[in-house]
């Protein structure tokens, strides 16, 4: 099983302890006396100042709250959870995930499968509300490539992270791979990587939103995560999309 990756969220209360810890997968043999090897634990501190944020608005003219899933769709834009609440629900993810797999490939392959399933969720609340919110009646859906990684790059990054992504540039080694900077992405900012697992990387689940939405938009394509640190931002990360060869015959197609 991998080692633990420890979340900070400073700064720490004197009171903290730490409450959860991982089972070490290596059990004693029956005639071993002496006491097993400590445990790497998952330490969490309080949540930074922002705190939570109230999920229930009342209506106006009525004496009750209405939950996030009674709100209209169209109406309903960002800002439902707090930046430390998903912080907090990020690392428990990572935390249950970490306890359920054995290596830093497999760990990272469940982390985009969870970030595949948003994306697949979140394009179709994108598409509803781009259609609700349009004048006309039959809305226009891109189906050329540059206009859909612009999407992913604006729209569905700023509604997701609640602002677009710092940059979206062609590789210079192939036509077919393109890839999504992020200078400070707010995911793992509050994520602290061990050296012994120092090839992790948590963006996997923004890579697999990524890949989520680009099937959803039948740009099938292979999406992979990548830290890429400088002396100006050590936690800058990019997302790597290969696309399938049947997308760029088709955008070969589309040009003529």
């Amino acid at each position: 099983m991998a080692q633990s990756a420890t979340y900070y969220n400073p700064p720490p209360p004197q009171s903290s302890s730490s409450r959860f810890s991982l089972p070490s997968t290596t059990s004693p043999s029956p005639s071993s006396t002496s006491s097993p090897p400590p445990r790497r634990e998952v330490s969490r501190t309080s949540l930074p100042p922002s705190g939570l944020q109230n999920v229930f608005t009342p209506i106006p003219g009525q004496g009750r709250n209405v939950g996030i899933l009674d709100r209209p769709l169209n109406k309903t834009r960002g800002g439902e959870v707090s930046n430390s609440a998903w912080a907090f629900l990020f690392a428990e993810i990572i935390s249950y995930s970490q306890s359920r797999v054995d290596s830093v490939t497999d760990l990272e392959r469940r982390l985009a499968s969870l970030g595949y399933e948003a994306g697949q969720r979140i394009l179709s609340l994108l598409l509803l509300r781009n259609t609700l919110t349009t004048s006309s009646k039959d809305p226009k859906r891109e189906h050329r490539l540059i206009p859909i990684l612009q999407f992913i790059h604006t729209q569905v990054y700023k509604y997701v992270f609640g602002k677009p992504a710092d940059g979206l540039e062609r590789s210079v080694e192939g036509e077919d791979e393109y890839m999504l900077t992020c200078n400070s992405p707010p995911l793992t900012q509050h994520i602290s990587i061990p050296r012994d697992m120092g090839q992790l990387s948590c963006e996997a689940f923004t890579a697999g939103l990524v890949e989520g939405v680009l099937d959803g938009l039948d740009v099938p394509a292979r999406v992979t995560a990548h830290t890429v640190p400088t002396d100006q931002y050590p936690q800058r990360s990019v997302i790597l999309i290969k696309l399938d060869q049947k997308v760029m015959d088709r955008e070969e197609i589309l040009a003529k």
